[in-house]
């Protein structure tokens, strides 16, 4: 059971992640701060509070859609799991 150990010592961190660089991900997201840059270079100082207010708002979204994502796919797993434990129809090979 170490993992729920690690877990419970708070040595795993799920809403945590890490990139490869170079990877997809890394790309998109580099792309996205060189749009968000540009963009904000085009703003006035009151459409630059306005954006921030609207970005926070969006990270608060993404906090929320996140864990529910993360708990509905751990309750999936579970249920698969419990579904192949307890098959009775398995036959031995």
């Amino acid at each position: 059971m170490q993992v729920l150990e690690d877990l419970y010592m708070g040595d795993i961190h799920p809403s945590e992640r890490s990139f490869k660089k170079g990877s997809q991900y890394a790309k998109a997201l580099n792309d996205a701060v060189k749009a968000g840059d540009a963009l904000l270079d085009t703003f006035t100082e009151k459409q630059k509070e306005q954006f921030e207010v609207y970005m926070t708002a969006q990270r608060e979204v993404n906090v929320l859609t996140d864990c529910e994502t993360f708990c509905y796919a751990f309750r999936l797993g579970a249920k698969i799991m419990m579904d192949v434990l307890m098959d009775s129809t398995m036959k031995e090979i």
